[in-house]
Parts: C-alpha cells; sequence; structure tokens
C-alpha cells in the first residue's frame, strides 16, 4: 500500500524546552499510534522541522491542524508525495533536540552544524534522510551528506 510523506519547517512561536517537546510529543505518539502515521521531528535554533508519513488521509488531517497550531508560523511544505513504504516505520514521531547549551557545547551557534554532526555520527538510512530533509527545508545549507 502507497503511504504518504509531507515535510515542513516551521518557526516557534517562543522558545521550547525539551520539556515542553516532551510533552508535545506525548500527545503526538498517542494521536499518531491511532491513525497509523510515524515520522521525526527536529527542533533546534526556535526551528521545526518535522517528516510526517502514513495513509494519505490521516497525513493530511494530521497536517491541517499542525498547520493552525499557534505554538508556531510560517508553516512551508517542502515534500509532499506519495511513496512505496515509510522511512520511519517504527518511530511513533521520534525527535532530535538542541537547546543553546548543547549548541555551545559542540562549539557553534548554529543549529545548521548541530544537525549536521548529530546526523553525520553513526548514519543510517533513517538519520540520511532527516539530513536531506533538513537541507531542503534550509535548516542547513551544507549539500554533503553524512557518511
Amino acid at each position: 500500500m502507497l503511504q504518504y510523506q509531507i515535510v515542513y519547517y516551521s518557526t516557534a512561536t517562543r522558545e521550547f524546552t525539551e520539556q515542553d517537546l516532551i510533552e508535545l510529543l506525548k500527545v503526538a505518539n498517542q494521536h499518531n499510534s491511532q491513525h497509523g502515521i510515524t515520522g521525526c521531528l527536529v527542533y533546534a535554533g526556535g526551528k521545526f522541522i518535522q517528516l510526517l508519513e502514513g495513509e494519505r488521509p490521516a497525513v493530511l488531517a494530521l497536517y491541517e491542524k499542525i498547520k493552525r497550531d499557534p505554538r508556531h508560523t510560517n508553516v512551508t511544505t517542502t515534500i509532499e508525495m506519495a511513496v512505496n513504504q515509510k522511512l520511519f516505520p517504527d518511530w511513533g514521531m521520534a525527535f532530535k533536540y538542541a537547546d543553546k547549551d548543547l549548541l555551545k557545547q559542540h562549539g557553534t551557534k548554529d543549529p545548521s552544524k548541530w544537525i549536521y554532526s548529530e546526523f553525520n555520527a553513526e548514519a543510517s538510512p533513517g538519520k540520511e534522510a532527516i539530513f536531506n530533509f533538513a537541507v531542503r527545508s534550509k535548516l542547513m545549507e551544507s549539500q554533503v551528506l553524512p557518511r
């Protein structure tokens, strides 16, 4: 059965802590498991980037709800397509978070450099997909793929 994917990025209307994101993901995981949706959420530097995947009607309904969420603005779709299989079939909604302290610890203020270093180490097809959509969604400017 064909699956449907949407990748978008947006700007947070306030700074999110790791605890804020954990709470958001608890609700998301419950909804997503009931509707067969999987994917990944990345938050860094006040930007969200998310890949949603599942059956087309479920993904589109969730995306419409996401676009109306007041916790972010400037929701921009970067990829929308049918695919043969999910990239993250076992991930209800995985996430990666980089706060200012983590970025400083990695010697940078630039979230794109953190995303590159995070997904460059221990590359896998899933991590490579996240890296690629981070590049396409303008969180990253590098076209170099992780190894």
